[in-house]
């Protein structure tokens, strides 16, 4: 049933159990996975790599193919011709060729390095860890030994890796055509041991740019001269964009369950029902897979909720909207196809982590091959394209729901704006809703395709290109605003679910004063039972949800002269009708108006939110990620008071926003939804 949660989760085990090496991840040419991938470039894990004599005898063997090819009549692409749309050159240098390919390729534009790097510098240069990520998918496409790379480059390459080596590569250069040629020259140039070619070594505040060949003296590693072909094997390949996609996808999976489980606290925080999400779990109507999916975990995660009600009840004062709006009653259609397309990226991601993506010279049993384009990585492109679209869908979700709860009018008797302090003076979340509004702006930009802005390159030849690493680096500029926009969301749910803590401990103190008064002052003239009491208290929810726009004084003055009426009107429907002085009357709403409103400035006076509060035990499987916002990370509540709030609201959204970014979040998120796969 829960086949995107069950997977996810067992991807977060893999690099758990990659990391603590109770399992091992193995460059073999065939057993990558994206948990592997997430595992080196985040957190260190050294690979191990195949290197039994069977596997270093089928790398000789295609070695030898390859130079029977350069020693040939027959030119041989990229082994005694040029490249691309210059193929029609024909050279015996084979070796010189490779150099020249190298030096060609290395046209992006980088830092000086010539002192310390500015951010503006590091804006410049791919990350680290996309570029570990790089070597280690390259290594897993060469060892299958289809391209005539020797063992000795397949070696070097390796230990670059095991010693924490990432070389300075430009962030764009790539069109992902023949393989993303960039990044690739230069991780490919650091074995050569050229001067100009930087890369970062070391670990703590040991770690620092060294130039190729001052790295290699430092490693004990002897500079490599390529030979015909190995150039272009190295260079020839999707590596740096299969890579960044890894990780990528990995992120959007986290963003997919998060969705979830922040529907199901603001179900919670708008007092909604879980009915919705009833019906999926009986396939009457054939759901896709994922529909059922998102409507079982969040019914699941509601069970226990005190805030979400089972269902819609007309006897519910606060239930006049007979059905919830479609940000909550709709968000398993919204979300399961998501899943579903999450879930396919992926597929396609996994495929390419154990491909071929090169233009290789023999198959896997050694025969000679007509050359393709393998490293072409279209299907990352598309992967990519339609994980930013559902990202989009996530964030509009996200964003819908934020801009709901901001709303005294649809949110059940929330403040406006989520304001703790009188409405008058505290605006509180309101221009985090602009925020928001400009993340999503922004997250929608970037869910267009970039496959439709390819130009013809390279005199012609690349005229279709996948513009893969591209589409990757842009996903990532959607994953970090959907984090953006979803901390910004959660924050707003956390301080909601602290007005309604303070709610039920005011409602509480009121309704009993309520009856207290009502049934000293008129229990001796008429008899006052339980269908008199509830029809004045359900009027004075009634009363309270539509009066949050008003500050407390007036608020409660405004109460208590409307419920008169009703007070009138119910002693009319008394039987012989009751007769109550106007005076009478008055005194009553006086009172009880006093002390609505000493009681209301009391609860919000001495209100402590935190793991251990009252709010953290009215929510259901939601009160583990409330704790971990309100404890773990420290995150404060907008009090609305310069002398309260000694921090600004940005700040504390930046805490979620930073844990968004560390596995911690990650393993809180799966606890919650962490049901029977």
């Amino acid at each position: 049933m829960n086949q995107h949660t069950a997977a996810f989760i067992a991807q977060l085990q893999a690099v758990r159990d990659y990391v603590s090496k109770t399992r091992t991840a193995i460059i073999d040419g065939a057993s990558l996975d994206v948990a592997s991938v997430v595992a080196v470039c985040r957190h260190g894990y050294i690979p191990a790599i195949d290197d039994s004599e069977a596997r270093k005898q089928r790398v000789s063997a295609a070695v030898d193919v390859v130079q029977d090819l350069a020693r040939g009549e027959q030119s041989q692409y990229g082994v005694t011709t040029g490249f691309g749309g210059s193929a029609t050159t024909r050279t015996k240098m084979t070796s010189l060729l490779q150099k020249s390919l190298l030096a060609i390729c290395q046209c992006g534009i980088l830092p000086s390095f010539e002192s310390e790097l500015t951010p503006a510098d590091h804006s410049l240069v791919m990350p680290q860890d996309w570029i570990r990520g790089t070597m280690f998918v390259r290594l897993n496409s060469i060892i299958r030994a289809q391209s005539g790379t020797r063992w000795i480059v397949i070696e070097r390459l390796y230990e670059l890796l095991r010693h924490g080596v990432a070389p300075c590569a430009p962030l764009r250069q790539s069109i992902s055509a023949s393989g993303d040629l960039g990044p690739l020259s230069y991780i490919s140039s650091v074995l050569t041991g050229n001067p100009d070619i930087r890369a970062w070594y070391g670990t703590g505040p040991e770690r620092k740019i060294y130039d190729a060949k001052s790295l290699l003296e430092k490693l004990k590693i002897e500079p490599v001269e390529y030979i015909a072909k190995e150039g272009l094997s190295l260079v020839n390949g999707t590596g740096a964009s299969t890579a960044v996609a890894a990780l990528a996808i990995h992120d959007c999976h986290s963003l997919a369950i998060a969705s979830q489980v922040l529907t199901a606290l603001a179900v919670e925080a708008i007092k909604s029902s879980r009915e919705p999400f009833e019906p999926y779990l009986h396939d009457t109507s054939r759901p896709h897979a994922g529909q059922i999916e998102a409507a079982f975990n969040i019914r699941e995660i509601l069970k226990t909720s005190k805030l979400a009600k089972v269902q819609h009840k007309e006897s519910d004062p606060e239930g006049q909207l007979r059905q919830d709006r479609y940000t909550l009653r709709a968000t398993p259609q919204w979300i399961g196809p998501q899943l579903e397309t999450l879930l396919a990226a992926e597929k396609a991601i996994s495929v390419e982590l154990n491909s071929t993506t090169d233009n290789p010279i023999v198959d896997i049993e050694g025969h000679h091959l007509h050359h393709g384009a393998n490293f072409m990585a279209m299907s990352i492109t598309s992967a990519m394209e339609h994980s930013r679209l559902a990202l989009s869908h996530l964030a509009k979700l996200s964003y819908s729901q934020l801009t709901e709860i901001l709303d005294s009018h649809m949110s059940r008797g929330l403040p406006p704006n989520l304001s703790v302090n009188e409405p008058s003076i505290d605006y509180s979340l309101k221009v985090a809703d602009v925020a928001a509004a400009s993340y999503l702006s922004e997250i929608a930009y970037l869910a267009n395709p970039v496959s439709t802005h390819v130009v013809s390159a390279e005199m012609h030849n690349q005229a279709i290109n996948s513009l893969a690493l591209i589409s990757a680096r842009y996903t990532f500029e959607a994953i970090k605003l959907t984090r953006m926009l979803m901390a910004t969301h959660l924050y707003a749910l956390c301080q909601a679910v602290d007005l309604r803590a303070m709610e039920v401990v005011f409602r509480e103190g009121l309704f009993a004063t309520l009856r207290d008064e009502t049934l000293s002052r008129f229990g001796s003239i008429t008899k006052i039972d339980e269908v008199f009491l509830t029809a004045l208290l359900n009027q004075t929810v009634v009363l309270l949800n539509n009066t949050t726009d008003q500050d407390s004084g007036p608020r409660f003055d405004n109460i208590m002269l409307s419920l008169s009426s009703t007070l009138i009107e119910l002693f009319g429907k008394q039987s012989p009708p009751v007769e109550v002085s106007l005076a009478e009357i008055a005194s009553w709403r006086a009172a009880l108006s006093a002390k609505a409103h000493t009681i209301f400035i009391n609860v919000r006076d001495s209100y402590q939110p935190g793991p251990d509060s009252l709010a953290a035990n009215l929510l259901g499987k939601t009160s583990a990620l409330y704790k971990f916002v309100r404890g773990e990370l420290g995150v404060l509540i907008h009090w609305g008071d310069p002398s309260k709030d000694k921090t600004e609201i940005g700040t504390e959204i930046g805490k979620i926003f930073r844990a968004f970014e560390r596995s911690r979040m990650n393993e809180v998120l799966v606890d919650i939804v962490g049901v029977e796969a």
